[in-house]
């Protein structure tokens, strides 16, 4: 899942605070050779039990995880998502993680949302068809948020 983009710009982060990121980056990058379907049991598994992010608690794993990770800062718009959502996960919240594909012209996506507005993305996503969404699951196993399982096959 890629568009064509130029890297992001990276912040420095302090060296006591890059092992969480770049632990996160790690586990994305092992997540994303997953099917789509165990990717999104995995992250529904995941998301057990965390409280929904905050806007600035979803931007900060976003851009904690871009300034760790060239690829993420790039065009790895999959494994930048996963890695942004585990690392909040880590820090005790889930953002929405979303996938989804636009036709005209046609392109695949991945991103983290917080109540339903993407979260540092500089492109529009209105063109975009969401489909999988994992939003924050409750420990019974029931999602928590405005999207059930959109793609059940």
């Amino acid at each position: 899942m890629t568009l064509p983009m130029t890297l992001e710009p990276r912040a420095r982060l302090p060296l006591r605070r890059r092992p969480l990121p770049m632990l996160a980056v790690t586990a994305s990058r092992l997540l994303t050779r997953l099917s789509p379907h165990a990717l999104e049991r995995a992250l529904r598994l995941l998301s057990g039990g965390a409280r929904p992010a905050t806007r600035a608690e979803a931007l900060a794993a976003r851009s904690d995880v871009v300034s760790v990770s060239r690829r993420a800062a790039g065009p790895y718009c999959l494994e930048r998502s996963i890695a942004a959502a585990l690392l909040a996960r880590l820090r005790g919240s889930w953002p929405d993680w979303v996938s989804g594909v636009s036709l005209m012209p046609f392109a695949a996506h991945a991103w983290i949302e917080v109540e339903g507005q993407a979260v540092g993305e500089s492109m529009r996503l209105d063109a975009f068809h969401k489909n999988i969404v994992v939003s924050r699951t409750l420990r019974t196993g029931r999602s928590d948020g405005p999207h059930d399982h959109l793609s059940e096959s």
